[in-house]
């Protein structure tokens, strides 16, 4: 049994990683708004695992998002599992979905936020991993995962992206790396 952190557990991603997480018996602690993400380093100190399932439109993403992790890197925890975006994920080596020439301009300011954060995880000695869904979230549950690479036609549901993240919890087999989940 783990000592879980979830950050962001009022939205609907983090609501589902919680309770998927309790059923299996894990302690859980669930943080929605206040304090918030950035309280990381006093809240999750003490945690095995801190999941971060957090966005404030309010605030500049790039700010936002690093702030959250180094907060997150901060406390100590032992384990950082953040909820990504696809757009981050890679098409080709070293080529992100947000690099290709006909990404919307709009959408770029939220998403180098996310990859402001995860460029804070990896220059530190923390133990993360960035899961995203691989395409969009939504479909209807399968009750089962696939690990996937990037596809927007892909659907993954809340549920079964629960089911997927306490499976790495229960069983790490990704570090410091972000991968693509989408339903099976």
């Amino acid at each position: 049994m783990a000592k879980i952190v979830v950050f962001g557990a009022s939205g609907k991603a983090g609501k589902q990683i919680a309770a998927v997480a309790e059923a299996r018996g894990h302690e859980v602690t669930r943080i929605g708004r206040d304090p918030g993400v950035q309280a990381a380093a006093e809240v999750a100190a003490g945690y095995d695992v801190a999941v971060s399932s957090v966005a404030d439109l309010s605030r500049d993403p790039a700010e936002f998002y690093r702030e959250a992790a180094h907060a997150l890197v901060a406390s100590g925890v032992g384990r950082i599992i953040v909820v990504g975006i696809y757009t981050l994920l890679e098409t080709a080596p070293g080529v992100r979905v947000i690099d290709g020439p006909d990404f919307p301009d709009e959408h770029k300011p939220f998403c180098l936020g996310h990859a402001a954060g995860v460029e804070v995880l990896a220059g530190s000695e923390a133990d993360w991993l960035v899961m995203s869904p691989s395409g969009n979230f939504g479909g209807t549950s399968t009750g089962g995962y696939r690990l996937a690479p990037v596809d927007p036609a892909d659907e993954l549901t809340y549920e079964d992206f629960a089911v997927a993240v306490v499976d790495e919890i229960d069983n790490p087999a990704h570090r410091r790396t972000q991968i693509g989940v989408a339903s099976a």
